[in-house]
């Protein structure tokens, strides 16, 4: 058991010394790591928002405009139903973005329409007399689809500003259309303000042939299945040719329908139908990548459909072939290419002038999902630490004065020899959770902080079933050599198993928890990951060049 291969040695000692060399830099200070290479100083672990501050942004949902979307759904499957019952109707309307208000040319056949609004979904409210029928989703419908769209973009969120799941960023719910972000660490929000901002919400429309060319000549009325978007080589034209324009149109985002762009200030734009052929929300993934990547062809995205999505695409396809096909992202048509046939392989690629950093931020985007509401940020400000230095002080003296008493009761308990063993272990197992958190790029909060302190003290307990195996096989007779031996053989099981379990634990806190709870979670798994390694391997190859070194024929334990 003690008997290690000298390639075993020698891994043990290149991991020690690595896992030193990457914990370096938090422990340096700034006027030595100024004059170390830009790559090195970037090794550090990241502190959390309590610890050093942050981006803190309060978001508001556009509730509204989501209701209105179900609304205006809702009335196209009304007018379909209608059409499919054969009851003639005057109009079909949406009121105060609440109903759906369908007027009938004949009142008898009220019934009839009735029937087809029910046959649609049960749980609508039906209100109205005479030749006019209000139909409306039912005020618990409308609550649960509130929660929902929050719940959403919370996800979502959370993917986009931490798809590592190691940045612990804080979002919660306030009230009922508003949530809370803070981010540690952000000093310039740009970028994520441009993730925020963008509902990077993917849909397939078809063209509506029948109405007269746009861009200059807008036509003055539309079919109330038809709406104008502009295209994105109409924006970037506006852009160069009135940059005003545009900077107003980017500063009244997203406020501003793509009708109202197109009506006020005149892009290229395309009449679409409303209807969804294919909507982000069967978007199974979407990756950058390179229209012919042996001749370094110009950055794409490709994307794959879901089942449903697949078949959806699919039929819409083979139905409409000879037509053009719209791709709307956001409020821009990115390409409206004509169908030359039916699309069934459940996957495709989305065109434009993109370089490939514009690609790689859409595919995150579609990735991620798109935010079933528009966020608009309402307040935004620069959050300075909680505790600061005050807790990092309080945290590293936490630390020491732990790490001292450790080494202190183990020096006492098990001697110099065996003592020392243990807390150099110890010392070696801080070094690796604290490689192992830089390498992650993981955030340190106070919560951690506690984790740390309890890694101190687990770091030894491992070393303590060990030493005490090897006192009673030494107690039953067995020589210094072979007490050792056994007692690790022993002990290992115990070892394992005892730190599996937390282990087991610390992941389920990762998994299930957010925030301050992951910073506990990431610190104290990898402390039970790393003391694996320096109480079950390290220690024993220290205790074997001892034994090869000092040949002991009694233990000073």
């Amino acid at each position: 058991m003690l008997n290690l291969p000298r390639w075993q040695t020698i891994t043990i000692v290149t991991v020690t010394v690595l896992a030193a060399l990457l914990a370096l830099p938090n422990l340096l200070p700034d006027r030595v790591m100024n004059v170390l290479p830009g790559w090195y100083q970037q090794s550090r672990i990241n502190l959390g928002l309590d610890l050093r501050g942050g981006a803190h942004f309060l978001l508001e949902a556009d509730l509204r405009g989501v209701m209105n979307e179900r609304l205006v759904n809702l009335s196209d499957s009304v007018r379909a139903e209608m059409r499919k019952q054969q009851v003639a109707f005057k109009s079909v309307d949406i009121d105060g973005g609440k109903a759906v208000v369908l007027v009938l040319r004949d009142e008898a056949q009220r019934a009839k329409a009735l029937e087809g609004i029910r046959a649609l979904d049960p749980t609508l409210t039906v209100a109205g007399t005479g030749d006019t029928i209000r139909v409306a989703y039912a005020e618990v419908d409308l609550t649960r689809k509130r929660k929902e769209v929050i719940d959403q973009s919370i996800e979502i969120l959370r993917r986009r500003v931490d798809e590592t799941g190691t940045i612990e960023p804080t979002i919660v719910r306030q009230g009922d259309d508003r949530i809370l972000l803070q981010i540690p660490g952000i000093k310039d929000t740009t970028e994520l303000k441009r993730k925020i901002n963008q509902t990077a919400k993917l849909t397939f429309h078809l063209v509506d042939e029948n109405v007269a060319a746009t861009g200059q000549n807008l036509p003055t009325s539309l079919p109330p299945t038809t709406f104008l978007v502009p295209t994105r080589e109409g924006m970037a034209a506006l852009r160069a040719a009135n940059p005003k324009a545009y900077d107003d149109i980017q500063a009244a985002n997203p406020r501003l329908s793509p009708e109202q762009i197109c009506r006020r200030y005149q892009p290229q734009c395309l009449p679409v139908l409303k209807r969804v052929v294919v909507g982000g929300e069967d978007l199974d993934d979407a990756k950058s990548t390179f229209e012919n990547q042996s001749n370094g062809g110009r950055p794409i995205i490709s994307f794959t459909f879901n089942a449903a999505g697949g078949r959806a695409f699919c039929a819409a396809t083979r139905a409409n072939i000879g037509k053009r096909l719209a791709i709307q992202l956001d409020s821009e048509i990115i390409s409206a290419p004509v169908v030359q046939s039916a699309i069934c392989g459940g996957s495709g690629i989305i065109t434009g002038q993109f370089t490939t950093q514009q690609t790689q931020e859409q595919a995150l985007l579609l990735r991620s999902g798109a935010l079933p509401a528009t966020l608009t940020i309402i307040e935004e400000r620069t959050v300075g630490a909680d505790l600061g230095a005050d807790a990092i002080h309080s945290g590293t003296v936490a630390a020491l004065v732990g790490t001292f008493f450790v080494i202190v009761f183990m020096l006492i308990s098990y001697g110099p020899v065996f003592g020392g063993f243990a807390s150099l272990a110890m010392l070696v197992n801080m070094l690796l959770v604290f490689a192992g958190m830089s390498v992650l790029g993981a955030s340190l909060t106070l919560p951690g902080i506690a984790g740390l302190v309890l890694t101190v003290g687990m770091s030894v307990d491992s070393n303590v079933l060990i030493y005490e195996r090897v006192r009673e096989e030494r107690a039953n007779g067995r020589s210094a050599f072979s007490a050792l031996a056994m007692g690790y053989e022993k002990a290992l099981t115990a070892v394992i198993d005892s730190n599996l379990t937390a282990l087991i634990a610390g992941v389920l806190l990762f998994g299930f928890g957010a925030g301050p709870i992951r910073g506990f979670a990431t610190s104290l798994s990898l402390g039970l990951l790393t003391h694996l390694f320096t109480a079950t391997i390290f220690t024993r190859m220290v205790l074997a060049l001892w034994v090869r070194w000092r040949r002991p024929t009694e233990l000073p334990l």
